[in-house]
């Protein structure tokens, strides 16, 4: 899917893959419970 601005983010796995891509508007802090999640 096309990035539609450059504020989208970007879960990406140790592995280097991606793991779950983020809307623009979503604030940093909505990420929080999925990287504690991915790192355990």
């Amino acid at each position: 899917e096309r990035i539609k601005w450059n504020f989208t983010k970007f879960l990406i796995g140790q592995d280097g893959k991606l793991v779950k891509r983020f809307a623009p508007l979503t604030k940093p802090e909505e990420l929080t419970d999925e990287i504690e999640a991915l790192l355990r």
